[in-house]
């Protein structure tokens, strides 16, 4: 009898175990190409969607507490807008299966053709320039064609649709950042912070996002959160012929450290005393940083701020006529000053924004994200006005060949006289400019 009740302790002691043992499935998602999480995914079994599960804003999930069945098993992975994964997986008793991080490639069939951003002749000549805006546009697609179109073309060339850049949005942290003005992202005010800007997210037209409702040209919401980004620090350096010669970037991003703390900082600096057009000068700095702080697994608080001041000269939109007699690399916008050359056109910009944010996820369905933004600063253009004095452009119409072959008869000797002026020079004359308003019966307007 003492042998037979010894022998049932020995088998209900050794299933005990069996029965506390933990079963679950854990990992994270991420997008293949930038590494950002991918919250909302669908996470199930094949042939058991009972057993499922949504990734949270992190992207990462878990399943447990369910009756799984054991041996051979098809995890699914599927996101709207993506390729779905099926992960071959082996369920075994008191086994927890971490899977780490899982990325998933972007179904470009499912992308729309009209995520281009398109800036105006105006908003060339007021902000970025055409060579800045083939150097420093932001793309929001991830559309190849249009990737490769906006870098070897610029995007200034692109309309899909007929929709203009006010028709799209563009977010920082959930903040819409199109000026006030004229309805369209002014995309050198962050120029130079391209590591701290790639983690974003595209929404197709007026489809919504967990940040807006979109718009006709779509919605891309970049963020910048010091958990965010990947561990670790980058220092690069580039020479380029076009914009501005150099640039140098330094940057660091810490990861979210034990104790919940996660920074990131990033500095750039570009500069050139010409770019690819004469006089086109070229100094901007930029710089970036932000501390965030895990208040809870559902909670946290973000302090974010860039500031990127520059100076940079323009470059004189040409005729045909001007490019047959001074070549490409010609501007009109400059002259010698004090033997330096001064350009009379300088884009300057001077405005830092500081940005506050606060992630609340209250459930799998629910997410509260409330944001503080401040922008202060000045900025302005300067250039050369005339009124009742003549025009002081040297490339004016009525100082080049073609004016005075088109009088009739043709004015073969000014014809000459305006060549061989525009030829041998062709820049502003500053002395004359302040002569002339010294002479100048009223106030000087230059």
């Amino acid at each position: 009898m003492k042998d037979y009740c010894f022998q049932i302790l020995i088998v209900f002691f050794s299933c005990c175990p069996l029965f506390g043992q933990e079963m679950g499935i854990s990992g994270k998602i991420v997008d293949a190409d930038t590494n950002s999480p991918l919250p909302n995914t669908e996470i199930f079994l094949q042939n058991h969607q009972n057993i499922q599960t949504m990734t949270k804003a992190d992207g990462t999930f878990i399943i447990k507490n369910v009756e799984f069945p054991l041996g051979e098993q098809i995890l699914v992975v599927s996101k709207e807008g993506y390729y779905t994964k099926n992960l071959p997986i082996v369920v075994e008793a008191g086994k927890i299966i971490d899977l780490k991080v899982i990325g998933l490639e972007i179904d470009f069939s499912d992308q729309a053709q009209i995520a281009t951003i398109v800036l105006s002749d105006m908003q060339l000549d007021k902000d970025i320039g055409g060579a800045d805006n083939i150097a420093g546009l932001l793309q929001a697609s991830k559309d190849v064609f249009l990737n490769a179109a906006a870098y070897d073309f610029s995007a200034t060339f692109f309309r899909p649709r007929g929709l203009e850049s006010e028709n799209g949005k563009v977010l920082i942290n959930g903040i819409i950042m199109n000026e006030l003005y004229d309805g369209g992202p002014e995309w050198s005010t962050w120029g130079g912070l391209n590591d701290a800007q790639r983690n974003r997210v595209f929404s197709m037209g007026l489809s919504p996002n967990e940040s807006n409702f979109g718009g006709l040209a779509g919605s891309t919401n970049i963020i910048m959160r010091a958990s965010k980004y990947r561990e670790g620090g980058k220092i690069s350096y580039a020479a380029a012929n076009r914009s501005y010669r150099g640039r140098v970037s330094a940057s660091y991003n810490s990861g979210v450290l034990k104790n919940g703390w996660a920074y990131s900082v990033l500095f750039t600096r570009r500069y050139g005393e010409e770019g690819f057009r004469d006089g086109t000068l070229y100094d901007a700095n930029s710089f970036f940083a932000a501390v965030e702080k895990q208040l809870g697994e559902n909670n946290s608080l973000n302090f974010m701020a860039y500031y990127v001041p520059y100076r940079r000269g323009k470059a004189s939109a040409n005729t045909q006529e001007v490019y047959d007699l001074k070549g490409t690399k010609y501007n009109s916008y400059w002259g010698y000053q004090g033997g330096e050359i001064r350009n009379s056109r300088i884009k300057r910009f001077n405005e830092p924004v500081v940005m506050l944010n606060h992630y609340w996820d209250i459930s799998e369905k629910t997410r509260l994200n409330t944001n503080l933004a401040y922008k202060f600063g000045e900025s302005g253009s300067s250039r050369l006005g005339y009124d009742d004095a003549p025009n002081p452009d040297p490339a004016y119409y009525r100082k080049l060949p073609s004016y005075a072959l088109a009088q009739d008869p043709p004015n073969l000797a000014l014809a000459y006289e305006n060549y061989s002026n525009f030829v041998n020079d062709g820049q502003i004359d500053w002395k004359q400019l302040y002569r002339t308003n010294l002479a100048f019966d009223g106030p000087a307007r230059y």
